[in-house]
């Protein structure tokens, strides 16, 4: 078997770093942000991969993961529909036109080529899905032994053990979540959080990444990140927040499905969030509302 030489260093002559991983640990990362990086930077596609590589064996050096799952939304994936859904806003619609790294596709799909993996991991292209939907799967099918690693907040609704990059440090799941509201180095408003109850503030305050409007107004007012840590800041059960937030989106008889759809992270084959809506403890009126949004 060749070596495996990255930067000039012999990886199968390295003593095992991993030697204090995790028992069973798994990362599951998101690909598309490491890929990014590497492309950006360099003028190589080798040693674009080479950086790529390099990235992945730090994050599961610093998580304590012995395996690793990365997952790669195809430029060309159907992102399970959300083009298609008539919401407020068109999904990703503010992406149009954006340059990106020359390199960047090149060194996806390069990635994604079994012939270029090394033994610590293995790689997803997503055709149909996205990343995002891919991981979440992971999450709930490796439950505690996996642990979640990106850059984009929208998998920060993950129940199981997420990867909190700011802090360096593995957070143990959270069945129920939380959310706190930061503010960045320049002062602006940052809603930050774990869990199912972070799905709930994005449904309120949407995600300007994806171009996703959230609800259009609660109580009247524009929603977001401190408008929506005041409404569900003492909220501590999901059943309760997502209760809430609905209350706000049939005030206003606003598609809550149509939202929804844009910010749901599939489970499971073929999971969405009106099955997700659906296993809740709703009141009656919000039931019947989830049901008349399903049908428009």
């Amino acid at each position: 078997m060749a070596s495996r030489i990255i930067h000039g260093i012999d990886l199968d002559a390295l003593p095992n770093q991993f030697k204090d991983s995790v028992p069973g640990r798994t990362l599951i990362i998101d690909g598309d942000g490491p890929a990014y990086a590497a492309a950006a930077t360099v003028k190589r596609l080798d040693t674009a991969l080479r950086k790529f590589q390099q990235e992945v064996l730090k994050r599961m050096f610093l998580t304590g993961a012995s395996d690793c799952r990365i997952h790669l939304t195809a430029h060309n994936s159907d992102k399970y529909g959300r083009f298609r859904v008539k919401a407020a806003k068109v999904y990703q619609g503010n992406r149009k036109n954006k340059a990106k790294p020359a390199l960047l596709e090149p060194l996806r799909e390069l990635v994604a080529d079994n012939s270029t993996w090394l033994d610590e991991y293995s790689v997803c292209m997503h055709r149909e899905l996205e990343a995002d939907d891919g991981m979440i799967q992971d999450a709930y099918r490796l439950g505690d032994n996996g642990v979640i690693c990106s850059e984009d907040k929208d998998l920060r609704m993950t129940p199981f053990p997420y990867y909190a990059i700011e802090k360096g440090q593995v957070q143990k799941g959270q069945p129920e979540g939380w959310i706190s509201l930061q503010h960045t180095q320049s002062g602006v408003p940052k809603l930050v959080g774990q869990g199912p109850m972070f799905f709930w503030a994005q449904m309120l305050m949407g995600d300007s990444a994806d171009n996703v409007q959230g609800i259009q107004k609660l109580n009247g007012e524009l929603c977001g990140p401190v408008g929506t840590y005041g409404a569900l800041m003492d909220v501590t059960k999901v059943n309760d927040a997502a209760n809430l937030v609905l209350d706000g989106y049939r005030k206003i008889n606003q598609n809550a499905i149509a939202e929804g759809w844009l910010l749901w992270l599939t489970r499971w084959h073929k999971d969405n969030v009106i099955e997700y809506m659906r296993s809740l403890e709703l009141s009656g009126a919000n039931r019947d509302f989830v049901e008349d949004c399903v049908l428009r």
